[in-house]
């Protein structure tokens, strides 16, 4: 079974390219909106037999714990040290599977996809998000490449890093996991796009402005 392990970063710092168009209360809402989806996904998910959060402070962590997930808790800031913790964690797993907290369209079969793709090791199999960022990656065995999350075109360089390591790289098209939420813009381009209970939460919680929604 494959260990999915989710990145969240403390909320107090949550979503800051967007603080010019939501408060600090509805970013952190955002996130904690986001993070349920995912969870909900990777727990849903056939192929995966444990999940496993590392967040970035102590309310993050409250957010995230719930039964069948573990918290661990990285203070430091940025994805290097919470995915580095992540792997120290998970040194003993077959595959490890990294989904990013902020991918509020991931459902069980996106995840069960990604899985599938990367059955046989070694092997590494990667979602680009529409910025040439990484919305999912999975490697099996564990360790067989490093991760750079946060690099610029993060998806071809964990690509590349497959190759170079002897290790089958898979690039999957899947545009629920595609889309990561960090911008105004990210957040409109969900317009009509989510289950109408989602679309009426996110409304309700004024992730949106109402203009952005559909009706």
């Amino acid at each position: 079974m494959i260990t999915a392990v989710v990145p969240l970063k403390a909320l107090a710092h949550a979503k800051g390219r967007m603080a010019g168009y939501l408060d600090q209360t509805a970013r952190r809402e955002l996130v904690v909106w986001m993070l349920d989806r995912v969870l909900e996904a990777c727990l849903g998910a056939a192929a995966v037999g444990r999940v496993v959060v590392v967040a970035g402070d102590a309310h993050a962590a409250a957010e995230a714990a719930r039964p069948g997930v573990e918290v661990l808790v990285e203070p430091k800031p940025g994805l290097t040290a919470a995915l580095a913790l992540g792997d120290r964690a998970t040194a003993g797993a077959e595959a490890t599977l990294v989904v990013p907290a902020d991918l509020p369209l991931a459902t069980a079969a996106d995840i069960d996809a990604v899985c599938a793709a990367g059955a046989r090791a070694p092997s590494v199999a990667v979602v680009t998000t529409h910025d040439g960022g990484t919305g999912a990656l999975l490697r099996r065995p564990s360790g067989v490449i490093g991760i750079v999350f946060g690099w610029r075109d993060s998806g071809l360089a964990h690509l590349r890093l497959a190759a170079a390591a002897g290790a089958c790289p898979v690039r999957l098209d899947l545009p629920n996991l595609a889309l990561d939420v960090d911008t105004p813009d990210d957040l409109r381009a969900l317009d009509g796009r989510l289950p109408r209970r989602a679309t009426t939460r996110s409304r309700r919680a004024g992730l949106m402005p109402q203009s952005t929604m559909s009706t």
